[in-house]
């Protein structure tokens, strides 16, 4: 390991470099959303035999944090940073359509027969994170941007 004043200047571009890594998952899980916005057909069946429609995913972000933080801080092994805790699938949320001639019809003597399930992923909403992950994704670039410059101009102090 790095000595401690070593290790410390390396810091924020670590903590940076896990928001970008967490931010793009959540771009991609976004473009995912968008991409499915029709599926109506997954593969999969529910136990009645009727068609189970794309479930919109959202993340869980957690905070990255050694739990010796006043320990390891002397040795500068510290953790920090956040991550995607989960992958959550908001399956109960569905818009229900009344068009008995559509093949993805709820099959007759189901429970909403006639009924075809789409998936629940307003197009405004994702577009309103995509802008809030790209402009996290964006900070943190500018961290390690700036971060890269703050040590290049501390290594020249030297010259």
């Amino acid at each position: 390991m790095y000595p401690s004043s070593i290790n410390d200047v390396f810091r924020a571009t670590r903590i940076a470099a896990t928001g970008l890594k967490t931010n793009r998952r959540w771009m991609n899980m976004i473009a995912n959303n968008i991409a499915n916005k029709n599926t109506l057909d997954t593969g999969v069946r529910g136990k009645d035999g009727n068609f189970v429609p794309y479930a919109r995913q959202v993340p869980v972000f957690s905070k990255i944090l050694s739990e010796k933080f006043k320990d390891n801080h002397l040795n500068s092994d510290v953790i920090n940073g956040v991550r995607v805790k989960e992958v959550v699938e908001l399956k109960d949320s569905i818009t229900k359509i009344y068009d008995p001639s559509h093949p993805a019809a709820r099959k007759p003597g189901t429970k909403d027969a006639g009924y075809v399930y789409y998936p629940a992923v307003s197009g405004s909403q994702e577009m309103a994170d995509l802008r809030i992950a790209s402009a996290a994704y964006e900070a943190n670039l500018s961290v390690i941007s700036l971060s890269t410059k703050m040590n290049s101009q501390a290594l020249s102090i030297g010259k």
